[in-house]
């Protein structure tokens, strides 16, 4: 978990995005004319007047619906076995495995990390810019070391099962839910990385979205690693009447003075929580991460006056609404969706499924 989403999470203000984990409502999704989608399984669902509805024939939104929903129950049952599988493979390394159905809990086979008041201090230090005003050390030091301590112990259960998986100990033999195939409009959305479209990457988020944050690291690792990628971005104004939309017009109008000062303003919005999906509307705001972008300030600021960056973001969320996402960050490779748990697995979902 990052930094920004720990202290959101400590100083409960979460906001949509980021308290129910990567699935953000929208409201009332729109049809777009620029996608369509073939599913990997070719479902019947139902028949009317006598004509048969196949998972093929409905809309790329429906589609997309179906496939989350799936995914959901997957990732669901999944988290069920991942517990069960682990707490078997510790059970019996520890030598207390009795029968499968008195194991040991989690908890007691996979205790929490040990923290310190000084790696406790040292946290609060590295972020008090994102802690309220006020707020002492000594308030938050038992939170602090509780959610340091369990994320110390879910790093070592992914490991765990990574050492599982990798050594062919554990083979998970349920399949993963088949995205639908889409298209997606990447031709008017920054890009870096490779010119071709051989394999590309899409990543739709919100710059407000603490677990986009979250996943950033991660993202600019598979950058830098995979040269061979065209990386897309596309930001999605979860809140675009707020200060949600007001980012992303600001990323819009960076990106007029060219790609790179786009990718400046998108690292720069990222680089730490600039507020939250509850403030409003504010160009005040969002002008400090233009500075730091180094953008043209006087040409940024005229571009924000006009109406070109609102419009982007209408006509962003009527593409995205077309193609069923409801919830960021959400990636695409190759027009295909990934289904990825946590921002660790993004880099094998990608590599996995590379055109050579």
């Amino acid at each position: 978990m990052s930094s920004g989403l720990l202290i959101s999470v400590l100083v409960g203000g979460l906001g949509v995005g980021g308290a129910v984990g990567y699935v953000a409502g929208t409201g009332t999704a729109g049809r777009s004319g620029s996608s369509s989608a073939s599913s990997g399984s070719d479902t019947a669902w139902f028949t009317y007047e006598g004509k048969t509805y196949n998972t093929s024939s409905l809309p790329a939104q429906v589609q997309a619906n179906l496939y989350q929903a799936e995914s959901e129950t997957y990732n669901q049952k999944i988290a069920v076995i991942r517990e069960f599988a682990v707490r078997l493979a510790l059970a019996q390394e520890q030598k207390k495995f009795t029968s499968l159905d008195k194991l040991p809990p989690v908890e007691e086979l996979l205790p929490a990390s040990a923290v310190t008041d000084d790696q406790a201090k040292a946290f609060f230090e590295a972020n008090k810019d994102k802690i309220p005003p006020g707020t002492t050390f000594e308030q938050l030091t038992g939170r602090i070391k509780e959610m340091l301590g369990n994320e110390g112990r879910a790093k070592t259960f992914e490991e765990t099962w990574q050492k599982l998986t990798t050594g062919n100990k554990l083979t998970l033999l349920v399949k993963e839910p088949q995205a639908p195939i889409v298209s997606i409009p990447v031709a008017g959305f920054p890009a870096r990385g490779a010119n071709d479209d051989k394999n590309v990457v899409v990543e739709i988020s919100d710059y407000l979205c603490p677990h986009c944050q979250e996943v950033q690291p991660d993202m600019k690792k598979l950058m830098d690693s995979h040269k061979n990628i065209k990386f897309v971005q596309i930001n999605f104004a979860l809140r675009p009447d707020k200060l949600s939309g007001a980012m992303i017009e600001g990323a819009f109008c960076a990106g007029k003075q060219g790609n790179e000062s786009f990718w400046k303003f998108h690292d720069a919005a990222f680089s730490k929580p600039w507020g939250s999906f509850a403030d409003a509307y504010d160009v005040e705001k969002v002008k400090p991460i233009a500075e730091a972008a180094g953008v043209k300030i006087p040409d940024w600021e005229a571009c924000m006056k006009t109406d070109e960056p609102k419009q982007f973001v209408n006509k962003t969320k009527d593409i995205v609404n077309g193609l069923g996402v409801t919830g960021t960050p959400t990636f695409y490779l190759n027009n295909k969706r990934l289904n990825i748990r946590n921002p660790q697995e993004l880099a094998t979902a990608v590599e996995k499924d590379l055109v050579k």
